[in-house]
């Protein structure tokens, strides 16, 4: 099953990383499976675990920030365990998916160490016994930022939410929808744009069901006639051009990004708000378990908060500015919500394919 554990937790909340917090490791998948551990016996801490993994050298790790990002955001990590060099790889959270278990199924040693999917993303993982269980709270990472995911307690890195982005200065905020459903109106035929995998609209069917979302989404392609843009950057870049002054692909992160660089773009939040998590995963087969759990203690912990929200302005906020108060969140909270959102995600494909 996969449960949350987590209670609200806002921007800059502190995880304090002690070295001297300690764990009992156990067997059972936690240990063995990834690798050796800092200590087979003993207590395993945050100190002896980075110990261990500069002994190994380095880590392999699969995300989708983009490298130049990515290569900023890990400065502090590499100068506070100069005997670990990260070696990532870009990767969309389907393709990280896929090139692991293929890995897996045709018995090749694995090229990753630790990956970060999303939620939905990272099913199949689990399904295949391919990942470790590692309690980072013992490694000092704040205990509420752990998940369940098919009876194995996992982290999240990031936490994102999506709702309505449109340009502020083509679009008066009193002009925007305030339901998605009211989005699908022929005023806003050709003002705005959907994404062709349906990947950012299909979490809604959580709070309506498959049915209901279907049928919304039917009315929204014939009466809105959105333009079909794949990808959030490309989505945004259209919006804050004019060229699609709204896009129902906006995410918090991303606006904010945008925002920052002072583009006219803004974020707003509809009856249904979409949860994104990123989980933090040491898969199993690692050749640097030690140096995949120090580096995945940081990415969750203080010092690796503090950089995604700089450099992507992601972190594991609990809720967002501006949430509506009777707005529901659809969170995946099971392997039927996560299964839901495929199936529907393919529908929604097909409708935005004509």
């Amino acid at each position: 099953m996969f449960n949350r554990l987590r209670g609200p937790l806002a921007i800059g909340s502190s995880v304090l990383l002690l070295a001297g917090l300690a764990s009992a490791c156990s067997s059972n998948n936690k240990t063995t499976s990834g690798g050796s551990t800092a200590s087979a016996t003993g207590p395993m801490t945050l100190d002896s675990v980075c110990k261990a993994g500069a002994t190994e050298g380095s880590v392999s790790f699969w995300a989708d920030v983009e490298p130049d990002t990515f290569k900023q955001e890990i400065a502090s990590f590499e100068s506070s365990y100069p005997g670990i060099k990260v070696n990532y790889t870009q990767l969309q959270p389907q393709d990280q998916v896929q090139r692991i278990l293929a890995e897996t199924q045709a018995g090749h040693a694995l090229d990753v160490d630790a990956s970060s999917p999303d939620s939905a993303s990272s099913l199949p993982l689990f399904a295949a016994k391919a990942v470790v269980e590692v309690d980072l709270s013992q490694l000092g990472v704040n205990p509420n930022l752990a998940t369940q995911v098919d009876g194995m307690k996992v982290f999240t890195t990031q936490r994102t939410y999506g709702g309505l982005a449109y340009n502020t200065t083509l679009v008066k905020p009193q002009d925007l929808p305030n339901t998605w459903e009211e989005l699908a109106n022929s005023k806003y035929a050709g003002k705005v744009s959907v994404d062709p995998r349906g990947k950012w609209l299909a979490p809604i069917s959580i709070v309506w069901g498959k049915d209901k979302t279907i049928t919304w989404y039917q009315n929204l392609m014939s009466q809105a006639k959105p333009q079909v843009v794949s990808g959030i950057t490309s989505s945004l870049t259209k919006v804050i051009s004019g060229e699609v002054p709204m896009t129902a692909s906006g995410r918090d992160a991303e606006v904010a990004q945008m925002q920052a660089k002072n583009a006219p773009v803004a974020i707003k939040y509809l009856d249904v708000v979409q949860e994104t998590d990123q989980l933090g995963l040491l898969l199993k087969g690692a050749k640097h378990p030690n140096a995949a759990k120090c580096f995945l203690a940081w990415k969750a912990g203080e010092g690796g908060q503090a950089a995604q929200l700089k450099h992507e302005f992601k972190g594991n906020t609990a809720t967002p500015q501006g949430l509506p108060a009777a707005a529901k969140l659809a969170i995946n909270g099971s392997p039927e919500d996560l299964a839901l959102i495929a199936d529907v995600g393919k529908q929604l494909s097909k409708l935005s394919k004509g």
